[in-house]
């Protein structure tokens, strides 16, 4: 992990110093929150179908999928439902996942869905599931390493799946930060002000700076306290001055 990049300037940014960045970032957080939110909805309705749904009952979701990832033009790289413990009848744990291989053709992700087995993915812990359960909003997660897909700097954008008022999962997106970047990189560079996209915990996710790259810590972001024409809508992602 990258050491912290010092401290913030105290540098006030005007909403026209960040808007053209917040708004390429809420466009790409757009596009994945779209298609979660179908995933979502088409899991809600399979599974509203069933008293004791199972694995199978959950076709539509590849059906979905394998048409979406395969379009190369769109910067989503991985996507699915991942189940609540305990809604499916036949696997107490279970990732109905799929992923572009390294030649950009969709294929389920395979895992280890026994708490007994080695290699178990437990995920009921991580923020991208935790959030959207206790909440019940969509949640953006990143930049992190994607050890189980990747092993690449992510973004995991995640929606709650509720059925008659029970949590029953998320639907989930996954963009590369590199595609991310990419598509953030004219606004930024566009800017005269040194500035970065950050999360709330202040890690950046891209900047108009060389020295301060993707997975770098800023001290000083007080996130709650950033001003709205900084942050970027609901998501914990924020525009702010570098020093």
């Amino acid at each position: 992990m990258n050491a912290p990049s010092g401290p913030l300037r105290s540098v006030r940014l005007s909403p026209a110093d960040t808007a053209p960045v917040r708004a390429a970032v809420a466009a790409i957080a757009e596009q994945a929150f779209g298609l979660a939110e179908q995933i979502a909805e088409t899991v809600a309705g399979a599974l509203a179908e069933r008293r004791a749904p199972r694995r199978t009952d959950l076709g539509a979701v590849e059906t979905l999928l394998v048409p979406a990832l395969g379009d190369l033009r769109q910067p989503v790289q991985g996507a699915g439902f991942v189940a609540a413990p305990g809604i499916l009848q036949d696997a107490e744990w279970w990732l109905e996942w799929f992923a572009r291989d390294g030649d950009g053709r969709p294929q389920r992700l395979v895992t280890h869905s026994e708490p007994q087995a080695i290699g178990f993915y437990e995920y009921e812990h991580l923020p991208w599931f935790v959030v959207p359960r206790e909440t019940g909003r969509r949640h953006v997660t990143g930049p992190y390493v994607d050890y189980l897909c990747t092993e690449e700097y992510t973004l995991t954008f995640t929606v709650p799946v509720v059925v008659g008022g029970l949590f029953c999962g998320v639907g989930g997106a996954d963009i590369a930060v590199k595609s991310a970047e990419q598509a953030l990189l004219p606004s930024l560079r566009a800017s005269q002000l040194p500035i970065a996209v950050v999360n709330s915990f202040g890690r950046i996710l891209s900047s108009n700076r060389g020295r301060h790259l993707c997975g770098d810590l800023l001290e000083g972001v007080a996130f709650d306290e950033l001003p709205e024409d900084q942050r970027v809508g609901d998501l914990p992602l924020a525009v702010v001055a570098l020093d």
